[in-house]
C-alpha cells in the first residue's frame, strides 16, 4: 500500500507531520527560527532555537518535533526518537508528537509500535485526518485492509481534499480485488493532484487487471510523461494492443 506497502508497496509514504500553527506572542520567532526552515536547515536552526531557552511547553514541544522530524528526514532514527520523546516529555498532550514518532516507527518497520502512536494522536485529536490515514497506512503495511480502509475512509470524511487518502484507498480496494472502487479512489486523487504519479500507474494496472487495455494505456502514458523513468507498462500495454 511512500506509506498514508512503497514508492509504493501499497501505501504512499506519508512525510513529516506539518506542524499546527503556533500559539501567543513566540509564533512568529519560533515559526522564522524553526519551524518553517526546511529539513537541511531545520536540525542546526532547531537546536539554535532550544538553546536560547526563550520557549515552553507547547512551543518548544513543537520545535523538538520539528526538529526530530528533520533528523528523520536525514535517516538519523536515533536523534529524531530521542527529541520526540523529549516533545511528549514536555507536552503529553502535543498530538503532532506521537503522530510523528509514529511515522518514524513505520519507516523502520515497527508497524504494531506505529499505530499505537497513532492511537494516541487520534485520542488526542479525534479530528485529525492525517493520524487516521498514517494508522490506515499502517493497517495496510501489516495486511489489514479492512482496517486500513475503515481509517482512510474517516480521514478522507475529515478531510475531503486529501489526494493521498483517496490514493491510498484505492489501494487497498486494489489489495482486496475490487477494481472498480480501486478506480473510482485513484479517479479522485488525480482530479485533487493531476500530478500524482502512482495514481495514474495505479489506475493503469487496475484498469489493465480488467482488460480495460486503452484506458490502461492512456493511464501509463501520462505516467510517462510525468515520470520519464516509467516506460516499462507503457511497453507492455503497447505491445498486448498492437496484439489485438
Amino acid at each position: 500500500m511512500q506509506m498514508r506497502f512503497s514508492t509504493y508497496r501499497l501505501f504512499a509514504c506519508m512525510g513529516v507531520v506539518l506542524l499546527a500553527g503556533l500559539p501567543g506572542v513566540a509564533a512568529a520567532d519560533e515559526s522564522d527560527s524553526c519551524i518553517k526552515l526546511s529539513d537541511d536547515l531545520a536540525v542546526a536552526g532547531c537546536t539554535r532555537t532550544i538553546d536560547s531557552h526563550q520557549y515552553t511547553g507547547r512551543s518548544l514541544a513543537r520545535v523538538y518535533a520539528r526538529r526530530g522530524g528533520a533528523y528523520r528526514a536525514q535517516g538519523d532514527l536515533t536523534h529524531a526518537m530521542a527529541d520526540y520523546n523529549e516533545s511528549m516529555r514536555i507536552d503529553p498532550t502535543y498530538p503532532s508528537a506521537y503522530n510523528n514518532r509514529g511515522n518514524a516507527w513505520y519507516h523502520s518497520g515497527k508497524f504494531d509500535r506505529a499505530i499505537a502512536d497513532y492511537n494516541q494522536a487520534i485520542q488526542l485529536d479525534p479530528k485529525s485526518g492525517l493520524a487516521y490515514a498514517n494508522r490506515g497506512s499502517a493497517w495496510g503495511a501489516k495486511g489489514d485492509l479492512n482496517r486500513a480502509i475503515v481509517d482512510f475512509d474517516q480521514a478522507i470524511q475529515l478531510d475531503p481534499k486529501d489526494a493521498e487518502a483517496y490514493y491510498n484507498r484505492g489501494s487497498a480496494w486494489r489489495g482486496r480485488g475490487d477494481l472498480d472502487r480501486a478506480i473510482a479512489d485513484y479517479d479522485q486523487a488525480i482530479l485533487l493532484d493531476p500530478k500524482d504519479t502512482k495514481a495514474y500507474y495505479n489506475r493503469g494496472m487496475a484498469r489493465e487487471m480488467k482488460r480495460s487495455l486503452r484506458e490502461a494505456l492512456a493511464d501509463f502514458k501520462m505516467h510517462a510523461q510525468l515520470a520519464p523513468y516509467g516506460q516499462k507498462a507503457l511497453k507492455r500495454v503497447s505491445k498486448e494492443l498492437s496484439a489485438i
